[in-house]
């Protein structure tokens, strides 16, 4: 972490946090605590399981941001998470209606940033990444910073129980 002279100056710390779920108020609670004790200034949340009309409940008194894409409250979600008092200036926000990804352009201490949130399917599909890819290329996206789960291994012996190990890596 660093200390606040280095935030002065314009250091930001980033998370990125399978949270499987945060229907749950006690979890929830559990979640966003942990997150500020942390000193995260920016967090990037997936499977947060929420729908459109619960999306708000990702909120907390030291948060000043929040932007997200749903898909069902048992399924997907990603939410970007912006702690008060970072000087982050939105530009376009893109959310994926089926909850895999969320991302976020603007300004911070008047540096272009684009954050990028990705829930990838939990099967090989080589499209997913390259329709994000597209994405930043479409939108000439600058200074990117990605994030998220991205559900695949480098090395399925060490990454993958033995029944899991076979099957086919076009992702990698």
């Amino acid at each position: 972490m660093q200390d606040n002279k280095e935030k002065k100056n314009g250091g930001v710390t980033f998370c990125s946090w399978n949270i499987r779920g945060a229907n749950d108020p006690i979890k929830r609670g559990k979640i966003m605590a942990h997150l500020k004790s942390l000193k995260v200034d920016i967090a990037f949340l997936q499977e947060t399981h929420t729908k459109l009309q619960t999306q708000m409940r990702l909120r907390a008194n030291w948060i000043g941001q929040t932007y997200h894409s749903s898909f069902t409250a048992k399924a997907r979600g990603t939410a970007i998470i912006i702690r008060k008092g970072i000087p982050f200036i939105l530009k376009n926000t893109i959310s994926d209606k089926e909850g895999r990804y969320t991302i976020v352009a603007g300004e911070i201490y008047s540096t272009p940033l684009t954050l990028i949130n990705i829930y990838a399917p939990n099967f090989d599909n080589p499209q997913f990444l390259k329709k994000i890819m597209d994405k930043i290329d479409e939108y000439n996206f600058q200074n990117v910073i990605l994030g998220g789960d991205f559900n695949c291994v480098i090395d399925s012996y060490l990454d993958k129980s033995i029944k899991l190990r076979k099957g086919s890596a076009k992702s990698k």
